[in-house]
């Protein structure tokens, strides 16, 4: 990428280099509007029905009809021109890869051009931040035609369009494979799970049958302790807590300042569940903390925690599907330590742990993978269509 003195002029679409120009969707594509399919849909339908849950779902839930009022040709841009507040669909683009496939759906619009490159429209266009802020966050948002047909977009040379979008689509496939990859993974890993946590597939060296246990022989849970929410604080400040949302997700931390005993502290590698609603348990990976009320922990007595991580997985799933669908559900002690597993012995219990682990922190360098590609997807983007960084033009082929 070339980081050169570069001269920029101030436009309606912001800072843009002095050699691309800025103009309007009306002045620059053709704007075809779509039209409603739904009394043609139809299972045995040969034509996709392009509409907003197609398009925001890039294209994984579609609905096919017989009949194509508004085809879309290979090339076009569609985009979703109606939504919810906050949603995920407004102004999200689609690019048509394959004539007499798709059609155009009311609400869903088409944006058409013969001078520009199509991939490089598609990034220009999606969830452009002219629409995004007809969203109010309170009203669902229709966008007028009129008001799309104003939206100011910038445009570099045809040669400079192409170059922007084949880089962008070559981090973009990047991104697609590690999905894939990581799907595949997390497949494979789940088959592991269902032969070695049932003993239809032994690892090699292992023979001796398998006990049935009840876990409060194996195991013992412990509860969180309520602590004083007037020590609370958002700071770094005493101990972090381990509340039921940090188990899931890597949100803004809370600390403790007050006294504690110490046999309430966990660290990293303890086994935790939460026991209001969504009862999967957890490895702790984000050191010393204090287990906070409604969250428990899994001790062994004669059992190794990491197979019992996976082990549980299933019976505590089982476990909240039997709670009824309108009732708060909450996990005791007891829930946990009544269950009854068929055990293989703590060397085998280790040596599936051991598996089943490394299975996970493949998933989880893959997904390491996939944030830094998406980070710098998001940097290439900002950079490439503003402008601010350049790219070595080619000829385009005639």
């Amino acid at each position: 990428m070339s980081s050169s003195v570069m001269v920029f002029k101030q436009t309606d679409a912001g800072a843009i280099p002095e050699d691309w120009e800025v103009r309007t969707i009306g002045e620059s594509l053709q704007f075809i509007s779509g039209k409603a399919h739904e009394q043609y849909v139809s299972r045995s339908g040969e034509f996709v029905v392009v509409n907003s849950k197609f398009i925001s779902t890039d294209g994984a839930v579609r609905k096919h009809c017989t009949v194509n009022l508004t085809p879309a040709r290979e090339g076009d841009v569609l985009m979703v021109m109606s939504d919810l507040p906050n949603g995920r669909a407004l102004a999200k683009c689609f690019l048509v890869e394959e004539s007499n496939k798709y059609a155009v759906n009311q609400r869903v619009c088409i944006f058409r051009s013969k001078s520009h490159d199509p991939r490089y429209l598609k990034y220009i266009l999606n969830r452009n931040t002219y629409f995004m802020a007809f969203d109010d966050g309170v009203q669902q948002t229709h966008l007028l035609n009129e008001t799309i047909r104003k939206c100011p977009i910038a445009l570099p040379s045809r040669n400079e369009q192409r170059a922007i979008a084949d880089a962008l689509t070559s981090v973009n496939d990047v991104i697609s494979t590690l999905e894939r990859l990581i799907a595949k993974k997390r497949s494979i890993k789940q088959s592991m799970m269902q032969q070695l946590l049932t003993g239809k597939t032994r690892l090699p060296g292992f023979t001796a049958p398998w006990t049935e246990t009840k876990l409060r022989d194996v195991l013992s849970f412990q509860v969180g302790f309520p602590f004083k929410s007037e020590f609370f604080n958002d700071t770094p400040v005493g101990v972090r807590l381990v509340r039921n949302r940090d188990l899931k997700s890597n949100g803004s931390p809370i600390y403790y300042s007050g006294n504690f005993m110490d046999s309430y502290l966990v660290s990293s590698g303890d086994v935790l569940v939460g026991m209001d609603g969504d009862f999967t348990p957890c490895l702790w990976q984000s050191g010393r903390a204090l287990l906070n009320q409604r969250i428990g922990r899994i001790r062994p007595i004669k059992c190794v925690p990491e197979f019992m991580l996976f082990a549980l997985q299933q019976p505590l799933i089982d476990l909240e599907a039997s709670t009824g669908a309108t009732t708060v559900k909450h996990l005791s002690h007891k829930d946990v330590e009544s269950l009854v597993l068929h055990l293989p012995t703590i060397d085998e219990q280790n040596a599936i742990a051991q598996a089943l682990m490394a299975a996970d922190n493949e998933i989880n360098r893959l997904q390491i993978r996939f944030r830094k590609a998406q980070y710098m997807k998001t940097g290439m983007v900002q950079e490439l269509l503003t402008g601010r960084t350049r790219l070595p033009i080619g000829e385009v082929p005639a």
